[in-house]
């Protein structure tokens, strides 16, 4: 190794630390002034005041069953509905009995309360949330039950219909998310008025109830606009972004803050490696951080910051939780509000946000070298190109996190509030509960780089489902934006360095993204489609399922929006969720599990959508290559057996490794004994296990008991595999061609930006993909759905 591996020690430890205190001490703590000083009222939790007590908070919803009260939603969360302590949903898939018995039990409870009633019941109301914490019911819901409640209360129906007119909450800025009533306010509203009031007289827009409560079914003139609206952001973005990213990592100067870390870490930013070097250098930082935070999780008990004195984690999940976040896959066998402290939070989960998105960037930035360069060894230097990409992770964060403030996500490191519920209700021991605790916390300067650097991880259990952790139809909107716009903007500085290099054309970067595109459309279509037309094995409880299939989802979001979000964060490495995944239509789950399975090339991660898809490109290159007769290049660099080997073993390798690692978990008794469901939606379960630790994605079909020795180690390895065994071949292939030398262009040169070959490229990468897991697939969502 050039340069010698002991010399990379000191950089590797010294530029750790120095990241390590600024991205997960001085950024969170920063965003947590910020946010104190200028929206003190989001950042402590949006509480309710009410007679100088605090009553709830805006976004946390709390349990109702007197009939007097409108319900809310069904909620999961363990020992009473709405414990704050711990959000989740049922995770239960739509063909499973339990969720079946759930529905009848609700629709039963309503019917007995209101047995007149015999309109269809909206389907918010007898499924659970992804939360369990869902504070809205749509507008259908306040009026099926409107005319109980004016009866139980002695009020006019007049009166109670001016309320729910007064209370609903349209579209954010006319387009995004769903028009919907926070029940907490609306009963808080209730409560204003004695039981048989009758001569108040409230201000009623008759024409505008009619437009209210009339929404037709299926997709909606705003969600076409907000879809419309998210596919031309994504590109204005991405081409802004990526000409800004081609200055910064090809021609940028270190700044004084960066020359005087760098000088700390006594590096020469203009001393560059060869890709043995690199890797070793990469290795060697990404062990670092695995091993610190294991150690930080191990004792976290003893350290400050810890106000609900968690408890140190177990050795298997701690080693887990270490590989899964510096992977980048931010796999969540646990409860981040229970079970991790502030400083865990901060210093461990934070600061590998950060670092783990800079590695993908710095590897797919030698790849990017490897093509360009010609005839020589040199790719970089490591410690430079993770300094910048942190950096500027680091800004972006900031703008991101200060909005996700100003919405509603807390910002504090004060402790949980409590709260006097407005019915008390019993939990599942019988006793009384009159109170909640709602967890609060540093979430918005995590859920920005969670969401930038593709990396998933949650402050919270039911992760971008919380509201908390996403409060508004607009974070959404800007959280999934940001989610693909960031990797796709790579695709425009490639073309930039291929076009500026003389060799090429820019037009290669517009090429990739099209093909990208193509992919992620037709996945979010299929799962659209798939979630919007609802379960039809609640047909016969007379349900409307205008809304689609709402299992698992919030009301703020609805089916279109959590359908969007999910495509996205799987086409990318992203994996923060805003729905369970667990309880998707059968088809509908299917789309996300292909696009990991595909190797999440539709955009992909940070750094590593990138150059997952250029190993697809260079395949499709080279087929074609031989198709037609000519010697296979691509951008004037012959490839040859050797570079045809790495690119071979970068694509086939996942495959394996899921295939591999779902066999074996299905000869271990105690792995198949976690797998909640029956039948084929438990062999999803365990196949999205796989393919999301190998992806680096890190959702999941949480049904499945992950916190398990088992489990805990045999998803970490495979997560080892999936981020640096194909790190390093894929630093290997840029060594390799960056050793060519450059074949002029001529009148047989292969087009590789034109729309037959971006067609190639994307029929090259269903072909390999569909193909090695239709076997599963089968036995998996395509089964189910034939029940």
């Amino acid at each position: 190794m050039e340069g010698g591996f002991l010399k990379q020690v000191r950089p590797a430890i010294t530029m750790f630390l120095i990241l390590a205190i600024i991205t997960g001490i001085g950024y969170p703590l920063a965003i947590t002034a910020i946010g104190q000083a200028f929206f003190p009222a989001q950042a402590n939790g949006s509480k309710i005041i009410l007679d100088g007590n605090v009553t709830g908070s805006v976004l946390i919803g709390q349990p109702f069953s007197d009939p007097k009260y409108f319900w809310g939603r069904l909620s999961a969360t363990p020992d009473f509905p709405y414990n704050a302590n711990y959000s989740t949903a049922s995770n239960l898939g739509p063909n499973d009995p339990r969720f079946l018995a759930e529905v009848q039990a609700r629709v039963d409870a309503l019917h007995e309360v209101d047995p007149n009633n015999t309109a269809p019941i909206p389907v918010d109301l007898v499924t659970s949330s992804g939360s369990g914490l869902d504070p809205d019911i749509s507008i259908g819901a306040a009026v099926y039950q409107a005319q109980r409640v004016a009866t139980y209360r002695n009020l006019t129906i007049n009166l109670v219909n001016a309320l729910i007119q007064q209370n609903i909450q349209p579209r954010q800025l006319f387009v995004f998310g769903e028009p919907r009533i926070n029940v907490l306010e609306l009963n808080l509203a209730l409560d204003k008025y004695p039981n048989g009031t009758r001569n108040v007289t409230l201000p009623f827009d008759e024409q505008a109830w009619e437009s209210e409560i009339s929404a037709a079914p299926g997709m909606q003139p705003m969600d076409w606009v907000e879809l419309a609206l998210f596919f031309a952001v994504i590109a204005i973005i991405a081409v802004a972004l990526g000409r800004y990213l081609y200055k910064k990592f090809l021609h940028g100067i270190p700044n004084f803050i960066e020359k005087s870390i760098l000088q700390a870490s006594n590096v020469d930013h203009t001393r560059e490696m060869d890709w043995k070097t690199y890797i070793g250098s990469l290795l060697l930082f990404n062990g670092i951080g695995i091993a610190f935070l294991f150690t930080l999780c191990e004792i976290q008990g003893l350290l400050p910051l810890n106000p609900n004195g968690c408890p140190s984690l177990s050795p298997g999940l701690a080693f887990n939780v270490a590989v899964s976040f510096v992977t980048n896959t931010n796999w969540q066998s646990y409860a981040g509000e229970a079970q991790l402290s502030y400083l865990t939070q901060m210093l461990g989960l934070t600061v590998q946000n950060f670092l783990s998105a800079a590695t993908g960037i710095a590897i797919l930035l030698v790849l990017m070298r490897g093509l360009v360069r010609r005839s020589t060894s040199q790719l970089g230097n490591f410690w430079w190109d993770i300094l910048r990409a942190t950096g500027m992770l680091l800004v972006v964060s900031s703008i991101i996190a200060v909005f996700m403030i100003s919405q509603g996500s807390p910002q504090t490191l004060g402790g949980p509030l409590n709260v006097n519920l407005l019915q008390p209700v019993r939990d599942a021991a019988g006793n009384l509960i009159s109170h909640q605790t709602i967890q609060v916390g540093p979430v918005a300067s995590q859920a920005a780089i969670k969401v930038l650097g593709s990396n998933g991880g949650g402050f919270f259990n039911a992760n971008g489902a919380h509201p908390f952790e996403n409060p508004t139809p607009l974070t959404d909107f800007v959280l999934c934006v940001m989610i693909i716009a960031f990797p796709a903007s790579f695709c425009f500085t490639f073309g930039k360095m291929v076009h500026d290099d003389g060799e090429g054309s820019a037009k290669e970067g517009t090429a990739i993204f099209i093909a990208m595109l193509v992919l992620f459309v037709g996945f979010l279509v299929l799962t659209i489609w798939a979630e919007l037309r609802g379960n039809p094995l609640l047909a016969p409880l007379n349900i409307d399922q205008s809304w689609g299939n709402m299992e698992g989802k919030e009301v703020r979001f609805g089916s279109m929006l959590s359908s969007l979000y999910a495509t996205a964060a799987t086409a990318t490495s992203n994996g923060s969720v805003i729905a369970a995944m667990e309880s998707f239509t059968p088809l509908g789950s299917l789309g996300p599990l292909l696009l990991m399975q595909l190797g999440e090339v539709a955009f992909g991660g940070v750094g590593c959508g990138l150059y997952g898809m250029l190993h697809f490109v260079l395949l499709a290159g080279f087929i074609a290559g031989l198709m037609v007769g000519r010697t296979p290049e691509y951008l004037g660099k012959k490839l040859g057996p050797r570079e045809m080997k790495q690119v071979t073993i970068v694509i086939l390798l996942p495959i394996v490794t899921i295939l591999t690692g779902a066999a074996i978990a299905i000869l271990v008794p105690a792995a198949v004994q976690a797998i909640s469901s029956p039948g084929p939606h438990g062999f999803t379960e365990l196949i999205y296990a796989f393919t999301s630790a190998v992806a680096n994605n890190g959702s999941a079909f949480a049904g499945l008991s992950a916190d398990i020795p088992f489990y805990n180690f045999a998803l970490a390895i495979a997560m080892l595999v999936g981020r640096f065994a194909i790190a390093w071949f894929t630093l290997k292939l840029a060594g390799l061609l960056a050793e060519r030398k450059r074949t002029p262009s001529s009148a047989g040169t292969l087009n590789t930006h034109s729309m037959l070959y971006i067609g190639w490229v994307i029929a090259v990468i269903i072909i390999v993909g569909v193909l090695s897991f239709i076997p599963v697939l089968i036995l998996g969502p395509i089964a189910e759905a034939m029940i």
